[in-house]
């Protein structure tokens, strides 16, 4: 069994906290209960994926303290892993800005996904730093005996 895990800081949340608060100066602790108790609960949380390559499935989800979301889903044979890197340019196409992690004209992300045979062609696993991507590239690799695609640059390289 392999897990990934990152924190997550979610937004909506701490909109719920500052009402809450708001709520409190004004005297109104019942419904600054109400608002601040699921705020504080889901404010924080971490996301991430399982592997179980004895049984064939991948499990994406939430954890927010020691509750878990998410359900299992069975996957066809692997092809490999592989890490790819993404623009973001200044011509996006998504309803709210998006701050850049680097200054210019375009910033690059980067993205781990499974490949895998069959109709769903691939599953996406997570987004993060080059680097840390392909070290657990690597790891899932040799976890299901597969290889690993650095599609990070104009080369294709195969790694492991």
């Amino acid at each position: 069994m392999y897990t990934y895990e990152k924190f997550n800081l979610r937004l909506f949340p701490w909109f719920l906290l500052i009402i809450s608060l708001y709520l409190s100066i004004q005297g109104m602790y019942i419904q600054a209960a109400l608002f601040g108790t699921p705020g504080g609960l889901f404010a924080v949380s971490f996301r991430g994926f399982k592997i179980d390559p004895k049984n064939k499935r991948i499990k994406h989800y939430d954890r927010f303290l020691w509750f878990y979301f998410g359900k299992w889903i069975e996957y066809p044979k692997p092809q490999y892993v592989t890490v790819t890197s993404i623009k973001l340019g200044v011509k996006r196409n998504l309803p709210l800005a998006i701050i850049s992690p680097q200054s210019g004209k375009a910033a690059q992300s980067y993205k781990m996904n499974l490949v895998v045979e069959g109709k769903l062609r691939f599953i996406p696993l997570t987004r993060g730093n080059r680097e840390k991507l392909i070290e657990e590239a690597l790891i899932i690799g040799r976890l299901l005996g597969i290889r690993v695609l650095d599609y990070t640059s104009h080369e294709k390289q195969w790694l492991g």
